[in-house]
């Protein structure tokens, strides 16, 4: 049995490889026999390098008094030799030096393995972790130290958080306080107020800047300023609402006491910390203060007077000041602007002028008053905010401002602008196959590629997501089309990616400008093109055609067509059979959605899934889904000879799962077309599952016991636990296609093939290979063990009208016709 079978040990460290933990294994005498990947990667020696060598020599302990660690090298040995398991955190070291903390468990093997092995350690770098219990310690720190109350409530008013700052503010310790009804704090007159601030955050909105009067526990009335926002549960659903009361009392008492007095003191603060300059005209005299010369970036004493300003002002903005001091010799009463200096040492600043003309008392004589502000960093500030505002964030980009902007400048100015959008083809599976992380990376070397394919004046933006935006000026068709072909060329070469090469293919919709056009009208019309060039099957691109004006072609018509697309008929459903690897019999179909639009035509799923996934769209369409391919395939089972045990496979989505009466939903599926529900598979792709870390127990609990089975589709590219698979009480997984895609070329995806049957032998899961398109992979797959496959090498997914000619002819040689 240990010949026919992979080493356990072996397997397990494949298994832990795939997720990152390190495996190392030790003989009696603490040599290193065993060193996988992930220990490579997270220590920096290869195997040759630490194979033999005793573990405590290659130095990757850290010094325990350097990180306070526990326990000892001794301690752990002394647990291993009484027969125990050590589990625990380190601090470790690798090559370069670098100290991190690890979660480790050590323990004793026995039993024949085919790497000597007495002891093996598991690990896993838990940098990340320490350092979000660090954050959340600190954060909780700094609410109790607030000298702000800040106090929780849940939707009904009742308080559920009371920090320190509350307790002093108000008097009332948290365990009074804790359980109490907002109304403890509210005066008299204040109770309106509270029930109003509760309903707008009840409604999801923040409220910042309210003053009202607060009581405290002895009975003394409280000036405070609230800042109120909602707080959100794990689900995203509101569960209450937050408060900030900051002690306003002093201040509104100072504030009252200061009004009488605003008129008379308001030069003054205008001059407060500032520099500023008295100018008399009429004797030339003019007097500056220490912080004025210091503003120009002059020497304390140095005079610094209205002639020689003009040396220090940028000479763009010489004749604005000229003309302002002009003015007010002429009798302007005040003057507030804003300029630029050059300093002696070349460096640039902003400055805010505010001038105010005074007549002596005999009204004759005036003088100047000029305060002036150093607002360089403001200035500063204001540009980053205005970059912001007109770029995109992760690309650094033009975004939708910015390139609506350049495209009705070109407009006006007559320069027959073209715009094209490129869109990736499948994004979305690049994401949920590879994390958001790698997407963004993707989408930012495509920014960069699409910069050098365009020409110098032409202008590249991100709209968001992955569209992309190129607006280009004086370019007839020819142009137009040569240059979308040069951006589709340039994202063919692969995209380095966490070690990765990742291939992807662009749509590209083109807009070329007509009489009346506006800037919205060709991004619009680029826009349609693009989702023309989609619906056509991607890697392409089209030309924006008025005759597009009014049809489904631009995303927002997209969606408001697939509103309707259930009750027009135009949705359908082809179906692809599973095979019996060994015999090549049909043994089930999975039902796959398919959109026949009424002008548009196919209209492929990775292009309206999305839409209906982020609409909502696919709970009612999913249904339908549902109800619709169970009775079709139970028809079969009833009337069609070799039928009366396919299994029926329906793709489902995340929002239905976790939808409260999804199990309704499917009992009704099944009553209504009488099928067997184990013959039911409900599937549902891993990195959705993934996504969902709160799936609703009770919902697959429901699920099986009305018999049905959960399959995981795309296995192997979200990186599911064992523990979560059996939670989950999945039936089946379906191996995704990029492994078997490898096989016959690279090693690897045999390795991952195996790692999952093994794996799903111990689980007592089914497995099924999808997309197998040649010999050579069957061949494979028969090698591996693999019982059942799917994949164009059989058929592709056929109408329900061709099914019953597919089941009475041979699959064998029907597939290869």
């Amino acid at each position: 049995m240990a010949e026919e079978h992979h080493d356990d040990l072996v397997m397990q460290s494949l298994l832990l490889d795939e997720i990152g933990q390190s495996v190392i294994g030790m003989d009696g005498e603490w040599r290193i026999t065993y060193w996988n990947r992930a220990s490579e990667r997270l220590y920096g020696f290869s195997p040759a390098e630490v194979l033999g060598v005793k573990i405590a020599d290659l130095g990757i302990f850290a010094a325990p008094e350097a990180q306070g660690q526990g326990a000892t090298g001794r301690e752990i040995a002394h647990r291993l030799a009484n027969g125990g398991d050590w589990a625990g955190e380190f601090w470790m070291r690798d090559r370069t030096g670098r100290e991190f903390p690890v979660h480790a468990t050590v323990s004793p093997i026995r039993g024949r393995h085919t790497v000597p092995v007495a002891v093996v350690a598991i690990s896993k770098d838990i940098t990340d972790r320490k350092h979000g219990e660090a954050i959340l310690r600190r954060l909780s720190a700094m609410v109790e130290s607030s000298g702000d109350a800040i106090i929780g409530a849940d939707l009904g008013g009742r308080i559920t958080s009371w920090n320190a700052g509350a307790a002093r503010m108000f008097g009332w310790s948290s365990p009074e306080a804790v359980g109490q009804s907002y109304r403890l704090l509210a005066t008299g007159d204040a109770v309106d107020f509270g029930d109003e601030v509760m309903a707008r955050t009840g409604q999801g909105t923040f409220v910042t800047g309210l003053v009202t009067r607060w009581r405290c526990k002895d009975g003394s009335v409280i000036d405070v300023e609230l800042t109120v926002s909602p707080v959100y549960g794990q689900d995203g659903a509101q569960v209450g609402a937050s408060a900030i009361a900051r002690d306003i009392t002093e201040i509104q008492r100072l504030k009252a006491e200061a009004a009488a007095e605003r008129a008379r003191l308001l030069a003054a603060q205008e001059m407060a910390h500032v520099g500023s300059i008295e100018h008399t005209p009429v004797t030339g005299e003019t007097w500056y203060s220490e912080e004025y010369c210091r503003i120009l970036g002059l020497p304390p004493g140095h005079p610094a007077t209205r002639d020689s300003m003009p040396e220090l002002t940028h000479p763009e903005d010489r004749d604005l000041v000229r003309h302002i001091w002009k003015n007010l010799e002429d009798g302007l009463e005040s003057a507030d602007f804003e300029y630029r200096i050059i300093r002696p040492d070349g460096e640039q600043r902003w400055l805010h002028s505010r001038i105010r003309s005074v007549t002596s008392t005999d009204g004759q004589s005036r003088r100047f008053l000029d305060t002036v502000l150093d607002i360089t960093e403001r200035k500063n500030a204001a540009e980053v905010l205005e970059h912001q505002a007109r770029h995109d964030a992760l690309t650094g980009l033009p975004n939708r401002y910015l390139i609506t902007e350049v495209l009705q400048g070109l407009l006006d100015r007559e320069a027959h602008p073209v715009v094209m959008f490129v869109d990736i083809d499948r994004f979305k599976l690049i994401n949920d196959g590879i994390g958001h992380g790698a997407g963004d990376t993707i989408l930012t070397i495509l920014g960069e590629r699409l910069r050098s394919a365009v020409r110098d004046r032409d202008t590249v933006g991100r709209f968001g997501g992955d569209e992309f935006v190129v607006v280009c000026e004086n370019l007839l068709m020819r142009g137009a089309r040569t240059l979308a072909e040069r951006i589709r060329a340039c994202t063919r070469d692969p995209f380095e990616v966490e070690g990765r090469q990742i291939y992807l293919n662009v749509s590209v919709g083109i807009a070329l400008a007509r009489l009346h056009d506006t800037a919205e009208s060709m991004l619009r019309g680029a826009d349609a093109a693009m989702y023309r060039a989609k619906a056509a099957g991607g890697d392409s691109s089209a030309v924006y055609d008025a005759r597009m004006t009014g049809s489904a072609t631009g995303r927002l018509d997209l969606e408001s067509d697939l509103r309707l697309a259930l009750d027009r008929g135009e949705l359908c459903l082809n179906y692809q059979p599973i095979i019996d690897v060994a015999t090549e019999a049909t043994v089930g179909f999975e039902a796959l959605l398919r959109w026949h639009h009424s002008e548009l035509g196919l209209i492929m799923p990775d292009t309206f899934i999305p839409i209906a996934e982020e609409t909502g769209l696919i709970v009612p369409i999913g249904t339908w889904v549902l109800h619709d391919a169970l009775r079709q395939i139970q028809q079969w089972r009833r009337a069609l000879p070799g039928a009366e045990n396919v299994s029926a496979a329906v793709n489902i989505s995340g929002r239905q799962l976790v939808a409260g009466d999804f199990p309704l939903v499917v009992e009704s599926a099944i009553t209504g077309s009488g099928i067997d529900p184990a013959a039911v598979n409900l599937e549902i792709t891993e990195t959705i599952l993934m996504d969902q870390p709160d799936l609703p127990k009770e919902t697959l609990q429901r699920l099986s016991a009305l018999g049905v089975g959960l399959s995981i589709d795309d296995f192997g590219t979200g990186y599911s636990s064992l523990s979560y698979l059996k939670w989950l009480s999945a039936r089946t997984l379906k191996i995704d296609r990029t492994f078997v895609e490898e096989l016959g070329s690279d090693p690897h995806g045999a390795t991952i093939i195996e790692l999952v049957l093994g794996m799903a032998e111990s689980l007592n899961l089914d497995v099924i290979a999808e997309g197998v398109e040649t010999s050579g992979q069957l061949a494979e797959l028969r090698r591996l063990g693999v019982r059942h496959a799917q994949g164009y090498f059989w058929s592709k997914p056929l109408p329900p009208e061709r099914i019953p000619v597919w089941l009475h002819g041979s699959p064998a040689l029907h597939g290869r016709n």
